[in-house]
């Protein structure tokens, strides 16, 4: 079996203004077709997702006092289910349970900025919370590009330009053009 390949629409090229603005409006036409359809598969998308969370509502709920009931039985029983902590789980032929102990987490509260003045306020012993990070500064390699590509592993790359199509909305096309 040969590899399938997609057929390639031909590429038609306006051989006048008068027709590059034509094919200009029919490119904004396509354009807003295509956001038109994007936009009702995201409401479609938004109905059924409201739907399934509605259907979901009271599995959830019941999942949530089984899992409850579960834990408050295999708390009360600990012992003789991980035969005094020999084991961490525990299989009951319909599922499995488990204690994992998660491992700590700093968490911050307020801005960080105001942390890391309070921590270089607080002394020296207080420093070792904080490092310094170094990052390079591609704007000034930019500045410097003779300079900055003498660095192994660096390259800088030439500028181009990009094409770009802007159509004008329905209501912005004057009516010569359409």
């Amino acid at each position: 079996m040969s590899p399938k390949t997609k057929a390639k629409a031909a590429v038609r090229v306006p051989q006048t203004r008068e027709e590059a603005a034509a094919m200009l409006a029919e490119y904004g036409h396509a354009q807003r077709e295509i956001e038109a359809i994007a936009a009702k598969m995201n409401d479609d998308l938004a109905e059924i997702k409201a739907k399934a969370v509605l259907d979901a509502g009271p599995l959830a709920i019941t999942s949530e006092v089984l899992f409850k009931g579960l834990q408050m039985f295999c708390e009360a029983n600990r012992a003789t289910l991980t035969e005094a902590g020999k084991t961490k789980t525990v299989d009951f032929g319909t599922g499995k349970v488990a204690w994992r102990w998660t491992p700590a987490k700093v968490t911050t509260r307020g801005k960080v900025e105001d942390i890391i003045a309070r921590i270089k306020a607080a002394g020296d012993q207080y420093q070792k919370f904080l490092r310094a990070t170094f990052e390079i500064d591609k704007v000034a390699m930019l500045r410097d590009p003779n300079l900055a590509k003498t660095i192994t592993g660096v390259r800088i790359g030439s500028a181009g330009e990009d094409f770009s199509v802007e159509p004008f909305g329905s209501e912005e096309i004057p009516e010569a053009a359409q």
